[in-house]
């Protein structure tokens, strides 16, 4: 305002006017009319606006590398004020709002008041306008490290020696963090491993509680660890016995061992041979109803222990189901591998197995051997000798009581030629079932 009247004052002199004081009162109103008039329609035009930013971080200067500000600095609110055209085009992550640390000079409390930087020139506001910080003295001390390592219920594997390389480590922080630390901890996981390995591991620092410590930075962050595994024993499947004959009408459908493999340990060529343990006999003379039992291991061979389950129990289960329906037994059914990978080929002894089957007499007319499917699941096993339990699949309103083996010696070897994975032969609406001692066994040597 004041350069435009200069500007006036200085055309009247350069034109030699000379007006009097109506005129300049006049002059006046008409001036200050106009400037509100454009005041009014830049406001239509673009008008005054705020816009709230909550939740934004407070970013603090740089301190000397002995000082660290140990509190917990709270978020604020920003509020910017200014033309619309100015305010709306602001976004959250243009807003920023710094700590001056300038007055900080030692350890101790500081009040300290908060500025923003905010794009365009707005005016701010800022919520609340000032903090309180915490600043403590930045220290490092050196710690060994405390191996520790997850157990494992597997009692095949145990763990040796623990060896991480370094073997201590620098924690800094807070002087007030770094006193509470009572020791690093290595945490060692095992997980699958059968044989020693190396793998690197994060530490982390604990109060004489076992807390947790997270204000402190630990250097090294990661620690390569040497960590020694030694196996004993071996797992082994276990075969439910089973001795007499359920009651008229009635037959055992299912049998199981809970657990179904146990951990064997003794002589190594004994060991090599074992590749399953039976229980003692289970008697379903004249049952009609499915049986739960606990019972012992027989016939282990002489110099092997049991080391899992500890009590050497097995719970046995056998579900006695009517079969009042006709049954029909069908000899020389071939298996089929189904998994094998390519450039292997497979050959079982014996080729052929049979089922005795029932059903009710309609479909055990109807039903021939090639509605009868069963096959053994080959993936994953290379080169080597096997004893697996073949899967069974007969035609929906059927089952199968018992096979004949129960389990078939498979060998693979490596061939020229690779062997295309068979489909698993499905019979329509199949029910499948597992025969009576699931899984597969470890290679014979």
């Amino acid at each position: 305002m004041t350069s435009i009247l200069a500007s006036v004052s200085r055309l009247i002199d350069t034109l030699h006017l000379r007006p009097n004081r109506t005129q300049w009162v006049r002059f006046a109103v008409s001036l200050a009319l106009a400037v509100l008039l454009w005041g009014w329609v830049t406001e239509l035009q673009d008008p005054r606006t705020e816009r709230v930013f909550s939740g934004v971080a407070i970013e603090v200067g740089e301190l000397p590398d002995t000082l660290q500000v140990v509190t917990t600095l709270p978020t604020v609110d920003v509020t910017i004020e200014g033309a619309e055209s100015q305010v709306e085009p602001v976004s959250q992550t243009a807003v920023s709002v710094q700590a001056d640390l300038s007055v900080v000079n030692g350890p101790g409390e500081y009040q300290i008041p908060l500025a923003a930087n905010v794009p365009n020139g707005n005016d701010y506001s800022i919520e609340p306008g000032e903090v309180i910080i915490q600043v403590d003295e930045r220290v490092s001390e050196i710690f060994p490290l405390d191996p520790r390592y997850t157990s494992t219920s597997d009692q095949t594997r145990t763990v040796g020696d623990i060896v991480p390389d370094p073997s201590q480590v620098t924690v800094t922080g807070p002087a007030s963090a770094v006193e509470r630390v009572a020791e690093v901890i290595l945490p060692v996981t095992v997980d699958r491993q059968t044989e020693s390995f190396d793998d690197t591991y994060m530490p982390y620092a604990v109060d004489g509680e076992g807390q947790r410590i997270s204000e402190v930075e630990i250097l090294p962050e990661a620690i390569l660890t040497q960590v020694e595994v030694q196996t004993q024993g071996k797992a082994v499947s276990v075969i439910p016995t089973v001795t007499g004959v359920p009651a008229e009408g009635f037959s055992v459908q299912q049998r199981r061992a809970l657990p179904d493999t146990i951990v064997v340990d003794g002589p190594e060529e004994i060991l090599d041979e074992l590749l399953f343990v039976n229980t003692e006999p289970v008697d379903v003379t004249d049952a009609n109803q499915s049986i739960s039992m606990e019972v012992g291991l027989a016939d282990l061979p002489e110099g092997v222990t049991v080391i899992e389950p500890s009590e050497s129990v097995i719970e046995v289960r056998l579900a006695i189901e009517d079969i009042s329906a006709s049954s029909q037994t069908l000899t020389g059914l071939p298996v089929e591998p189904v998994g094998l990978e390519d450039g292997l080929s497979a050959a079982f002894e014996p080729g052929a197995v049979s089922i005795q089957v029932s059903a009710p007499v309609d479909i055990l007319q109807a039903m021939g051997p090639e509605d009868i499917s069963i096959w053994v699941d080959l993936g994953g096993l290379g080169p080597g000798t096997y004893r697996i339990a073949p899967e069974v699949t007969v035609p929906q309103g059927a089952s199968w009581q018992t096979a004949e083996p129960l389990q078939i010696d498979v060998t693979i070897d490596e061939s020229t030629v690779s062997s295309p994975e068979p489909s698993t032969p499905v019979a329509s609406s199949p029910t499948s079932y597992s025969p009576l001692a699931q899984g597969r066994q470890r290679p014979r040597t």
